[in-house]
């Protein structure tokens, strides 16, 4: 079956993950951090396949270079992009070739594929940065600031709906001055250790996209960041 969609925020409910960071790749081999991978943006078990219009010279890098030989017309599964090239699976071989070779049943596939690699790219770069942004996907957001410590959930027909808040602690010792009975000297004693809210922040999302953040630590102000919203596509 022929499953024509790419989705940044994919068809599941997304459960945030329990690190920080930049997701891992599934292969080795599909890891050139320039690249967009399908993998990371639809589920496991779904995929995307497009409609080569004509016969396809694939190579073996995004750049060009060693040809693996040639494609003809018909289905291909879309592997990943980068602004350029697209690297596609299909007729028993998986190389790079001209993204104007390709179609989808609805919509300029080759415009879809600049937006989402626009937008991910600047993603990317936030993430790696350890910093949120409106528009982020939930998802996004756990991979920069990990487990919430605490959320709401609000499910409807649109999507869910909600806010998560990620508080971080530090560990604080207290002292006491205490007088010692040998030498009459004032000296400190240790008595117990608390944990201390360091900073909290409240991010608000509406159908699995970031509406709101509020920080309760922000010395330095600053505009708040907003990148283009997660896009579901459909063919």
């Amino acid at each position: 079956m022929k499953l024509f969609l790419i989705g940044i925020l994919g068809t599941v409910v997304v459960v945030c993950a329990d690190q920080k960071g930049p997701a891992k790749k599934g292969s080795l081999i599909d890891s050139d951090p320039n690249v967009i991978y399908v993998a990371d943006l639809v589920p496991v078990d779904e995929k995307v396949e497009l409609t080569l219009t004509g016969p396809a010279h694939v190579y073996a890098t995004k750049t060009g270079g060693r040809k693996l030989g040639a494609l003809r017309e018909g289905t291909v599964e879309l592997i990943g992009f980068d602004d350029r090239a697209v690297k596609v699976k299909g007729q028993g071989k998986i190389g790079w070739i001209k993204p104007s070779l390709l179609k989808a049943e609805k919509g300029n596939i080759q415009e879809l594929l600049k937006t989402v690699y626009a937008r991910q790219t600047e993603v990317k770069a936030l993430i790696e940065k350890g910093e949120v942004a409106l528009g982020m996907s939930r998802d996004e957001v756990c991979q920069v600031l990990g487990e919430p410590t605490k959320q709401t959930i609000r499910r409807t027909k649109e999507g869910l709906s909600g806010s998560m808040e990620f508080t971080e602690y530090e560990e604080i010792r207290h002292f006491q001055p205490v007088v010692s009975p040998n030498t009459g000297r004032l000296f400190r004693q240790f008595t117990h250790t608390t944990q201390e809210e360091k900073s909290k922040t409240i991010v608000e999302f509406e159908n699995e996209v970031v509406t709101a953040i509020e920080e309760s630590e922000q010395e330095n102000g600053g505009d708040v960041r907003v990148v283009i919203r997660p896009v579901a596509w459909i063919f």
